[in-house]
């Protein structure tokens, strides 16, 4: 038994599902076999998926996949001419969040798929289960309306690590020396542009464990807080401006 639909015009969902309800979900297959394993696992997972193997048909309409789907997911191996073309005609401001499934490419051709503007990329590796936490996230993050402008931060709320000293200054003034393994728990922020960080983002033991004694070593080294708060459902969020030096 076929566990996702084939998309078909006639089959393509009305308009979307209310919140709380399960996702409309489109998978796009572009590798060479079927990836049926997702697809049936997001389908237990609550949403309702449908499958095509090309974007031919809703180029030629003039399909706007917003109104339809919550999210896509493409499948692909990289680099291919026809992934790329995809990602860009899927990365526009009005189309449902992207992830990518990169069933083969090397690490530049990855980030040049997220620099596109792609929500986010796992490799043929991952687990079915980050596939959905990571999916879930696309979702909350994408808004219904368009932001107001952001407002930039004042003085008060921005961090500084400066990576040849190993350092954290707090927003007033005060040093703190880093291990390696705080450094790098603070770089997996900066790579985030929505702030959050999942458990998988951080390869150097379980993240909570690191955050706490981060947050412990800076409050007992400045009396200030290092305001990381996690998230129930969504992970962990830096609320602050970490810069770089």
């Amino acid at each position: 038994m076929n566990l996702h639909r084939d998309l078909h015009m006639a089959d393509m969902p009305e308009n979307r599902l209310s919140s709380g309800d399960p996702g409309n979900l489109l998978l796009i297959n572009l590798g060479d076999d079927e990836p049926h394993a997702l697809g049936s696992y997001l389908e237990r997972a609550g949403f309702i998926v449908s499958a095509t193997t090309s974007l031919d048909h809703m180029r030629d309409r003039e399909v706007s996949l917003a109104g339809h789907f919550d999210a896509v997911v493409l499948a692909a191996r990289l680099p291919n001419c026809a992934a790329l073309g995809a990602v860009r005609d899927l990365s526009r401001p009005d189309s449902p969040p992207l992830l990518v499934v990169a069933l083969e490419g090397e690490v530049v051709e990855r980030v040049l798929v997220l620099e596109m503007g792609a929500g986010d990329l796992v490799g043929r590796e991952t687990a079915p289960r980050e596939v959905l936490a990571r999916l879930h996230r696309l979702i909350r993050r994408k808004p219904e309306t368009p932001l107001p402008s952001p407002v930039l931060p004042t003085f008060d709320e921005t961090w500084t690590m400066k990576l040849a000293q190993r350092a954290l200054i707090t927003p007033k003034g005060q040093h703190i020396s880093l291990s390696g393994r705080d450094q790098a728990l603070l770089e997996v922020f900066t790579r985030h542009v929505d702030g959050f960080i999942l458990e998988d983002d951080f390869p150097r033991g379980h993240i909570r464990t690191a955050i706490s004694r981060l947050k412990r070593k800076v409050m007992l080294n400045s009396g200030v807080e290092l305001p990381i708060q996690n998230v129930w459902g969504q992970g962990y969020r830096l609320d602050a401006v970490l810069v770089t030096q």
